[in-house]
């Protein structure tokens, strides 16, 4: 359903009635793409081609990123307490920073074959991480993509990257967790027994407007200092 970033967060305080940081987050979010014009199906925010997530609305325990989707926008699951399994589409490439910032009960992610860049903090103050799987080496990760998620166990890697994880992480040895080389992982792997959809059907645009980006900017910057907004 094709909705203004005005439209959207109009209804985002229907839905959520109290949520002031959240809402402030997707619309610092919003104001950082050119578009006013987004596709919402209610759970999540997309641009209206389809390709880039903007932002995850709905806060439950499964969630199934459609087919298409190649972005995982900043701050787009940011602090989505209840989300513990995330299902990934074969056609992401990107995850960008903070995308997954501080979701408490997630706790394994299988990146697909086709990830290619995951920027700093995607996975970071994330409590109940313990499993991360990379399907393929991907061209960035950035060394801070799981700070501070302490529990984390094992990061799965294909046969013969070992070396390559282990400087993109900057890691000395110290770290909690182990990496190692699996043969269990390729381009054939797929998100198993876990149904395809694509993004919400469209409707007419919506030419409202709406503004409040240096608030949003200054109310994180006073609830979270140690982070970085800009």
């Amino acid at each position: 359903m094709k909705k203004s970033k005005k439209a959207i967060l109009d209804a985002l305080k229907d839905v959520r009635k109290g949520s002031k940081l959240e809402a402030l987050v997707l619309n610092m979010v919003l104001q950082k793409l050119d578009s006013d014009s987004f596709d919402f199906d209610g759970d999540a925010v997309y641009t209206t081609d389809g390709k880039r997530m903007v932002y995850c609305v709905a806060n439950k325990p499964q969630f199934i990123v459609p087919e298409g989707v190649e972005v995982i926008g900043e701050m787009a699951f940011r602090s989505k307490k209840k989300l513990k399994k995330v299902m990934l589409p074969t056609t992401l490439k990107r995850i960008e920073k903070d995308a997954f910032y501080d979701c408490d009960d997630l706790d394994n992610v299988v990146l697909p074959y086709s990830v290619t860049s995951v920027k700093g903090y995607a996975f970071a103050e994330c409590d109940s991480l313990r499993n991360i799987t990379f399907t393929s080496l991907p061209a960035q990760l950035a060394k801070h993509a799981f700070s501070d998620s302490d529990n984390l166990q094992k990061i799965y890697v294909p046969k013969g990257t070992y070396k390559k994880f282990i400087k993109f992480l900057n890691l000395n040895g110290d770290e909690n967790f182990l990496i190692q080389e699996t043969e269990e992982t390729g381009e054939n792997q797929t998100r198993q027994d876990m149904p395809s959809i694509s993004v919400a059907e469209k409707v007419e645009e919506n030419n409202e407007t709406t503004d409040g980006g240096n608030e949003t900017l200054e109310y994180l910057r006073q609830e979270h200092p140690a982070k970085r907004y800009s």
